[in-house]
């Protein structure tokens, strides 16, 4: 299975999701890998301090579209899941990693800014659609509050949108940010809420593949 998390946009925790479902996933017992294609290089970064003590997730970099997808089939051979942890970007790499993978997350701030940016996401998307018409991919929200009236906002609007919204989101926590600087991801971490909803997440995306 492999599960693309991208956005046009920097900042809206693509490589924050990617490093927790895969530690999720790892804890469910299944093999996982990461490929980083961004620039930044965050999640090899946080493997490099990941401890031993944890289950094994394999990270590696790969920056461009030919590359990605002569690799991709063999990891797919030797993993259960691959997460792509996407880049911000208009190149042919987005195209590439959204028409690779069985599900797209495309993760979204509560903020007028992320909604403009999924514009030209989305004339990507109908791209990929074009070569790929089984794409299933899904906005997740992320750092929401639905108490906060913005918020909710940007909930409704996406509801506009043809592309579905995911019904698990990741709260705004500081244990996201205190278990990536540890190598961690927030289901080996001490706040059981953050654990919770990710678990719900990883969750919704099986049953979602498993259709």
């Amino acid at each position: 299975m492999i599960i693309s998390v991208t956005s046009l946009k920097g900042g809206v925790g693509k490589s924050t999701i990617s490093q927790n479902l895969a530690v999720c996933f790892a804890h469910m017992g299944y093999k996982v890998a990461i490929v980083d294609t961004d620039t930044n290089a965050s999640s090899v970064h946080w493997s490099g301090i990941r401890e031993e003590e944890y289950p094994h997730i394999t990270v590696m970099g790969i920056g461009t579209s030919d590359a990605l997808r002569k690799n991709i089939k063999q990891l797919e051979k030797d993993y259960d899941i691959i997460v792509i942890d996407g880049t911000p970007s208009l190149s042919k790499l987005v195209s590439t990693i959204i028409i690779l993978g069985d599900i797209v997350l495309i993760p979204i701030r509560p903020s007028g800014l992320d909604i403009w940016a999924t514009e030209k996401f989305i004339e990507k998307y109908d791209q990929a659609k074009a070569l790929k018409e089984d794409v299933k991919a899904f906005f997740i929200l992320n750092e929401f509050n639905s108490r906060v009236s913005l918020n909710q906002s940007i909930k409704e609007a996406l509801a506009e949108l043809e592309i579905d919204t995911l019904k698990s989101s990741l709260r705004h926590r500081i244990a996201y940010e205190e278990a990536v600087v540890m190598g961690m991801g927030v289901y080996e971490y001490k706040d059981a809420k953050a654990k919770k909803e990710v678990t719900a997440l990883a969750n919704e995306i099986l049953k979602i593949i498993s259709k």
